[in-house]
């Protein structure tokens, strides 16, 4: 049985070169309209600082699909493709829940809050900025990147992704956020090993070196 391939499948019909230029042009429609869209939400964020975070990691998405490279080794199979997908989307359903009155009603609460989102945001605005042309949502490998936060952490984005989604469950606190903030770090630690494993095949001589001397929830040997 072939594994899922729509990749592969397309490039029958069309070359691959092209094929990966249309994926890039998706990318840069899809996330130049999210960042006209909270370029339009700027009134209504009680702190700016927030809003500048989350705005950059719009642009930083932009801009790397505007200049990433083709990859070494795409993404294949249900495992790095959809599920990649799936655990991108997967945060914004946290939002479904409304905010705890306890925290709104307390100005300097909410306001810890918001600056902790931040912080996290921050991170996730830097990771992919330093990408920038390596940065794919599936798994895929292009350049190993161990510049800016990568000295440090193997997945900077997914830490600042997960903080984020733990500080908003938090402001909208219910067993169903609390089951999705699990779900989705969960997801988010799988996906990193997928990633590792085919980095580690990428790039057979620099990545244990760097996996080496760089944290995560596991110790790479």
């Amino acid at each position: 049985m072939s594994p899922f391939d729509p990749f592969g499948w397309v490039a029958r019909y069309i070359p691959e070169r092209r094929l990966h230029h249309l994926l890039r042009a998706g990318g840069v429609v899809l996330f130049g309209a999210f960042l006209v869209l909270r370029l339009r939400q700027y009134r209504g964020f009680l702190l700016k600082p927030l809003w500048a975070v989350e705005t950059a990691i719009y642009a930083a998405l932009l801009l790397g699909y505007l200049v990433r490279t083709d990859p070494r080794e795409r993404s294949l199979g249900v495992k790095e493709i959809l599920l990649p997908l799936a655990v991108a989307a997967l945060p914004f359903a946290l939002l479904a829940t409304p905010p705890s009155p306890a925290v709104t009603a307390r100005r300097p609460l909410l306001l810890a809050v918001f600056w902790a989102m931040t912080l996290s945001s921050a991170l996730t605005a830097w990771g992919i900025w330093t990408l920038r042309r390596s940065f794919s949502i599936t798994v895929e490998a292009r350049d190993l990147v161990t510049e800016g936060p990568y000295r440090w952490v193997r997945h900077p984005v997914y830490l600042g992704e997960v903080l984020s989604a733990a500080i908003v469950t938090t402001w909208r606190p219910s067993l169903a956020n609390g089951a999705l903030l699990v779900l989705f770090a969960g997801l988010q630690l799988y996906r990193s090993r997928l990633e590792e494993r085919k980095l580690a095949r990428a790039f057979p001589e620099a990545y244990p070196s760097w996996a080496h001397r760089t944290w995560w929830l596991w110790r790479e040997r």
